[in-house]
């Protein structure tokens, strides 16, 4: 993961982890389960084909579509297939400024990479509202109650701030009823 993010940077595409990879990394999982999602803030994918194109020809990626419609990159990196989704904010696809710049960096393999915190996460997961993303809601509550991943309850409640008074309810909601306690 770590080094197909040093070579999409190298070619243009940079931005901040916001899928599960942020909570997976901070538990010391070394293989992903997953792809990753990176909200791009170097370019914005649904303008800047080009670019996607040419990093995706450059390392010998296929280039598809993820399910919000935005690129999706299967790239071989050491014998294996990594995939990168590239998110930005686009129709209800939506991660406020204040939680991409409140990003953490960290070190994976030697490569810094730039992740949301947990607590964003869970908002995020929270606001999707998904049966997948409830699903790991109630994974991550059961990380959280036996002390597997630490969470900053005020931050959570920081972070409802940033969605309207509809949003933050319903956000609470699926959040208290996954067992995350605010």
């Amino acid at each position: 993961m770590a080094k197909a993010i040093a070579q999409l940077r190298e070619n243009g595409v940079d931005g901040v982890v916001i899928g599960s990879t942020v909570y997976m990394v901070r538990l010391g999982f070394h293989e992903l389960e997953d792809d990753v999602d990176l909200f791009t803030t170097s370019i914005m994918p649904s303008f800047d084909e080009d670019v996607v194109l040419n990093a995706a020809e450059t390392l010998g990626c296929f280039l598809g579509q993820n399910e919000w419609g935005g690129p999706q990159l299967k790239c071989p990196i050491d014998e294996e297939e990594v995939t990168v989704e590239l998110h930005e904010n686009i129709y209800d696809f939506y991660v406020p400024q204040e939680i991409l710049d409140d990003a953490e960096t960290l070190s994976v393999a030697g490569v810094d990479v730039r992740m949301i915190r947990v607590e964003d996460y869970l908002v995020l997961k929270a606001k999707a509202g998904r049966d997948q993303d409830l699903e790991d809601l109630r994974y991550l509550s059961d990380l959280i109650k036996n002390g597997k991943l630490k969470i900053r309850k005020e931050l959570l409640r920081q972070r409802l701030s940033l969605f309207d008074e509809y949003e933050s309810k319903l956000i609470i909601k699926r959040l208290r009823d996954s067992g995350i306690s605010m």
